[in-house]
């Protein structure tokens, strides 16, 4: 008998502790247990940080981190916000790969029931809402880089290398550039903006094609630092590589390298792991009841080989190192 009431006792204050445990848990976050699918454009390295960013802080502040890939298909990004659905997520985040697309993945979260949250995109106008945006201003980076090159006097005849058709925040950037560009009447755009899909190796191919088609070409214009790799490339074969500068965006190692290198006159930079962070933050205010302002802006600036000390961070790890104290401060950490 004396036996059974020391078990009785230990069991009662196993379940104790476990309730207790449970309640320290819980106290951890003030959202907890809700799964978040986040939905990139296709396996660009950019896209590989922002996902980066997005799983670190969903699963810090003790929430389940789900992911699905485009591949650059309009199609199968529908699909992916169907599945996300299906499977009842809590939030979806999302790269979208086309404006209108965005808007169709919008809608279908909207009838469901479930917050949709924007980082790095736009999408067309119509019924569909998101929730939450952490974005550039599109247009700016285009914009920025153009009035760097106008500021120090390089004008000319230029090419561009645009990343995918009807991609909201790459046409905007596109723009933006051609729009600032078109203010000195010394620049001329040489043939129809191509594309490139963001891609290396189509932006060498691309870049070999503006080669073989011009003769002379005073400016590129590759809007992300791959597609610039790709172009340099193309253009030293071509023994070219004093005849042209090229700019770029985005603010990968690979440009700073070309910066160092004397490849890369310049490019705008900003932190796709950054933005995915404060955009699961922004999905976590939301969940909580507490929802922040829809839009936060992204901060960006134009990288040259005189400020390289503080060129963007596109570290997952560094900007985990930052966000940790403001997680703990806004009370969404639970590691």
């Amino acid at each position: 008998m004396k036996s059974k009431k020391v078990i009785s006792c230990l069991i009662g204050v196993a379940m104790i502790v476990m309730l207790f445990a449970g309640c320290v848990q819980a106290a951890g976050s003030k959202v907890t247990g809700k799964t978040m699918g986040m939905i990139i454009p296709g396996p660009d390295v950019y896209y590989n940080f922002g996902k980066g960013g997005a799983k670190w802080a969903v699963e810090s502040s003790g929430n389940i981190y789900v992911e699905r890939n485009s591949e650059n298909n309009t199609v199968k990004e529908v699909q992916n916000v169907e599945d996300l659905i299906a499977a009842q997520v809590d939030a979806i985040l999302i790269m979208t790969t086309n404006a209108e697309t965005g808007q169709k993945g919008a809608e279908l979260a909207n009838a469901a029931g479930i917050p949709f949250f924007l980082v790095d995109c736009m999408i067309a106008d119509g019924p569909g809402e998101a929730q939450g945006q952490v974005n550039m201003e599109q247009p700016e980076i285009g914009a920025m880089m153009a009035r760097y090159l106008l500021e120090h006097n390089i004008t000319g005849d230029f090419v561009v290398l645009a990343g995918l058709p009807g991609q909201p925040g790459g046409e905007a950037q596109k723009d933006g550039f051609l729009e600032t560009m078109a203010q000195n009447p010394g620049n001329k755009l040489l043939s129809e903006v191509q594309y490139a899909d963001w891609d290396r190796k189509k932006g060498e191919d691309l870049m070999r094609n503006y080669l073989i088609m011009h003769d002379k070409i005073d400016i590129v214009y590759a809007m992300n630092e791959e597609m610039a790799y790709g172009s340099a490339t193309a253009i030293a074969e071509d023994g070219r590589q004093d005849e042209m500068v090229i700019v770029s965006a985005n603010g990968s190692e690979v440009g700073k390298q070309m910066i160092e290198d004397g490849t890369l006159l310049g490019t705008v930079g900003w932190s796709p792991s950054e933005n995915a962070i404060l955009l699961v933050l922004k999905a976590l205010e939301y969940l909580n009841g507490t929802p922040e302002a829809f839009f936060t802006p992204v901060p960006m600036d134009v990288y040259h080989e005189g400020n390289l000390d503080r060129y963007s961070n596109w570290s997952v790890e560094d900007m985990a190192k930052k966000y940790e104290p403001i997680f703990k401060e806004r009370g969404y950490w639970n590691q």
